[in-house]
């Protein structure tokens, strides 16, 4: 019997040789190495070393590097070989399902590239989206036609240790998948089909008293496009997710749809995800009908987040008016969840997004937005990104939280221009209400109301290669029954000079929170930045960043950090 694994390997083989044998001759070949130049080297180059000279119970390395660089070499100008790379020993500490250091090659080809290394391709929403995987694969483009294939590590096998309780113990998980699609002026149609599994063998000890398994996954789907007429669109996709939550479960007989895939047994599970949209596009005006339904509990082992159990009908439109000086974009529907009826409540509600953009003239513009849609996205305070030390410090790339509800307002006015100076002023301000949802639970004392403003005042002196701009924020959020005020100004200013081979800048901030009108905390911070151009294309930048920070019933504490970077572009 011939293994599923091979069988795989000898359909991509023998596509990649039937598409290679189809668009090759011996005349293209010597074509190609007769022109040009024979090799040209493009990219960038950085490096950047962190310092830290304050109180060591912060939780920050003593010392970190981090190197960065994306380098392609050309041949003949027709052959790419993009290489990328990320290295760090900032969090190395920690033993995590996949590494912060990246490294990777992009080979192309004319209609042909190859993926090599830490790398993520995206098939679909609802199959392979975007996970980062250890291993290799490509893409085919030739003509109208579109076919990829991927084959690698999805997560390392991680033991579970003591001393680091927050971090679960994870099994070593391969993945493969392919795609394959064809697209002319008329219709898109595309299939896909990803696959993964956990190896058993990869850890010690099975840590089943903290729910994690070996688990497996089969999932594909069918998306197209069809354009009968010229203003007129229908788009859809099916998927399908086949799951296994423990493979060490017995295999009994199966009916259905797992019957006919080898990997489920007792414990496997499958779901559906429907989408469908018509549209009618016209010069100035867009609008449009959508249904998505996504069974409970839907996910896959190839992407990192999913919103599931849902089932939404929207209606959209979009206008342009009076010379494009102002665009409108509406979307209303009806959403519910509780698909299965499992649940102790369900809800059922009306969403609605809207966006208003208006140019009203060549020194006004303004930016309206509204949604209640379920989403996942990232909601934070200004103050996290005032108070973040270093740009290179990842802020909780993984908090993710699903709106209810979204209001923004955006208004910049130019109130000064000519040769010598430029005064912009700018006001934002949103509210937002959200609950924080991991693994499908709402965690006690997450729902939140946020109201975040800022207005910034900035002055550019033209001629002198100086700025000044202040900027003055506040945030209140409501979490269960508590409140939260914080609030501060920032004061900014860079400099050019030599001929713009220096830059200088730096910037003041402080704010103060108060929680149930006591005050919590305080935070003041100094950034000092420079950066030196001695030739083109090279780059030698220093930063200095104090902080101090006092905060209820903690001692004060004070924090320095020095950075220094070099960069090259070639």
């Amino acid at each position: 019997m011939i293994k599923k694994g091979s069988l795989i390997y000898f359909v991509f083989l023998c596509c990649v040789l039937n598409i290679s044998a189809q668009s090759f001759n011996v005349e293209d070949f010597k074509n190609m190495f007769g022109k040009g130049k024979p090799l040209k080297l493009t990219g960038g180059f950085s490096a950047n070393s962190v310092y830290n000279a304050g109180d060591p119970n912060m939780g920050r390395d003593p010392f970190s590097y981090y190197l960065n660089g994306n380098i392609n070499l050309n041949i003949y100008g027709q052959i790419n070989l993009p290489f990328s790379f990320n290295f760090t020993n900032s969090g190395t500490s920690y033993n995590l399902p996949s590494s912060p250091n990246r490294l990777s090659l992009h080979p192309t080809y004319k209609w042909i590239t190859g993926h090599i290394g830490d790398v993520s391709m995206t098939f679909s929403p609802y199959t392979m989206n975007g996970h980062i995987f250890t291993g290799a694969g490509f893409e085919l483009t030739p003509g109208d036609w579109e076919f990829g294939a991927m084959y690698g590590r999805l997560q390392k096998a991680v033991e579970y240790e003591e001393s680091q309780p927050a971090f679960l113990p994870t099994y070593k998980r391969m993945g493969y998948g392919f795609k394959a699609g064809k697209t002319n002026e008329k219709y898109q149609i595309a299939v896909n089909l990803f696959g993964a599994k956990d190896q058993l063998s990869s850890l010690i000890s099975p840590p089943d008293n903290l729910g994690v398994t070996p688990m497996q996954n089969l999932a594909g789907s069918v998306s197209f496009v069809l354009k009968p007429v010229k203003f007129l669109e229908f788009s859809g996709e099916y998927g399908l997710s086949l799951l296994t939550s423990d493979t060490r479960v017995p295999n009994e007989n199966q009916s259905g749809v797992l019957g006919l895939w080898q990997g489920s047994n007792m414990s496997s599970s499958y779901y559906n995800a429907l989408k469908f949209q018509m549209n009618y596009v016209g010069e100035t005006n867009r609008f449009g009908i959508g249904y998505e339904r996504i069974d409970p509990e839907y996910k896959t082992l190839g992407a990192y987040y999913f919103t599931n159990d849902l089932e939404n009908i929207t209606l959209n439109g979009y206008q342009s008016m009076w010379d494009n000086k102002v665009n409108v974009s509406l979307s209303l529907g009806l959403e519910q969840d509780d698909l299965a009826n499992s649940k102790a409540s369900s809800t059922s509600r009306f969403v609605s997004s809207a966006n208003i953009t208006g140019t009203f003239s060549e020194r006004v513009n303004m930016n309206f937005s509204y949604s209640n849609f379920q989403t996942y996205t990232n909601l934070r305070s200004n103050f996290d990104l005032i108070n973040q030390e270093i740009t290179m410090d990842k802020l909780d790339t993984l908090n993710y939280v699903q709106l209810s509800q979204s209001l923004n307002l955006n208004l910049n006015i130019v109130a000064k221009k000519n040769e010598i100076q430029h005064h912009n002023f700018s006001m934002n301000m949103s509210y937002q209400d959200a609950a924080n949802k991991q693994g499908g639970v709402y965690h006690p004392g997450s729902v939140t109301e946020m109201i975040n403003a800022s207005s910034s005042y900035t002055i550019n002196f033209i001629k002198k290669g100086l700025s000044i701009n202040g900027v003055l924020n506040a945030n209140n959020s409501k979490i269960m029954n508590g409140n939260s005020f914080t609030w501060g100004p920032t004061l900014g200013i860079n400099s050019q000079l030599f001929k713009k081979k220096v830059n200088l800048s730096g910037s003041a901030s402080y704010n103060t929170a108060k929680l149930n009108s006591v005050q919590q905390s305080e935070v003041f911070l100094v950034r000092l930045n420079s950066a030196y151009s001695p030739i083109k294309r090279h780059n030698i930048t220093f930063a200095y960043t104090f902080q101090w920070r006092s905060s209820l019933n903690l001692p004060e504490t004070n924090n320095s950090l020095f950075t220094l970077g070099y960069t090259c572009n070639f």
